[in-house]
Order: C-alpha cells, then structure tokens, then sequence
C-alpha cells in the first residue's frame, strides 16, 4: 500500500450533521494526505469498552491535541463527529484562529430518514437508542453564514461530493488573491 503524501495545507474542515449523515463516509472518500480527527476512534482508542461518560473531558482533550498538532504541523485536518450545535463548532474556530488558518465546514444534508434508517442497521455497540438520535436530531442547528467559516460546502451524503483539494484550491486562490491585492496596494 502506498502512503498518501500530506497536503501540507493548514485547514480546518469541520463536519456537520447528525449520526448516519455520511460524515465517516465523507472523511475516507476525501481524506487522503489530511489528519483525521474522529471522535469515535479516539473513543475506541481511549476506552476499547466504548464510551464512558467518566473520560468525556479525555476525549475532548485528546481530540483537540490531535487537531493542534496537526494544524501547527502544517496539516490539513477534519473533524469527524456532528458538531451540531454553535457552541460546538465554535470550539473548532478557535482552535483554527489559534492556528492562523481557515475553517470551512462540510454540513451533510441527509434526510432524517436515511440516518435513522443507517442508524438503524449499525452494529449494537455503534448504533444509538431512538431516543438518543431524536435529541441528537432535534440539537441539530444549522451552520450560519456568521459563525467564522471561510466557506460552508453542502453534501447530500449519498453521491458525489466536493473534493478536499477543490475546498483547499478555493483557499488558495483567496489567499492568492488577497496577497496580491496587499501587493499593489503598496
């Protein structure tokens, strides 16, 4: 198997949506050469057992160690988890603002009913309660043009996506953009 060789793109690309969204799905098909910050691994990497509300602050710490590094690194990152809410994304920006480099969010637009319908057929340990994935649905706020992303992208999670070397040239060409508009302002 041949490595994939890093983008070497600093970029926060935050997921969003709830459980059987498409969000993993998304991150393999589009993660070559990018950190992968995914609560469940790390939740299987902390507690094989499964997840155990007495290591929540672990696993929060542990996820933004990962992204940190990463970004100082010079890396592209993704978060992987549902980020579903504004205070929760709003913890991504600011590890971003920490790291000097833009974040972009991928919403996943699955109906309800597929997700329910992918929750439903995971396996016991991964799949969660009706209960639990109606609160998750319900927590479900939409990303707003003014929370500090430097592009929101949509994905159906069923087809076709965006590519993450499309969302980082988008960047580039900003950035491109906006160093040579500093360039002859001077």
């Amino acid at each position: 198997m041949t490595p994939n060789a890093p983008l070497s793109v600093p970029c926060l690309i935050v997921l969003v949506g709830p459980p059987g969204s498409g969000k993993t799905t998304w991150a393999r098909r589009n993660g070559r050469g990018v950190v992968h910050v995914s609560q469940d691994g790390l939740i299987d990497a902390i507690t094989p057992d499964g997840f155990d509300h007495v290591y929540r602050a672990v696993y929060r710490e542990a996820e933004d160690a990962v992204a940190r590094a990463a970004l100082q690194a010079g890396h592209t990152v993704i978060v992987d988890r549902t980020n579903r809410t504004h205070a929760h994304r709003e913890r991504w920006l600011q590890i971003a603002r920490e790291a000097r480099c833009p974040a972009v969010a991928v919403v996943m637009t699955t109906s309800e009913g597929l997700c329910r319908e992918r929750n439903a057929m995971r396996d016991a340990r991964s799949r969660l309660s009706e209960e639990r994935m109606e609160r998750m649905l319900a927590a479900l706020e939409p990303v707003r043009s003014d929370e500090g992303f430097m592009s929101i992208h949509f994905e159906n999670g069923v087809g076709a996506s965006v590519a993450i070397k499309e969302i980082l040239l988008q960047f580039q060409e900003k950035e491109q953009l906006s160093h040579e508009y500093c360039y002859q302002a001077r």
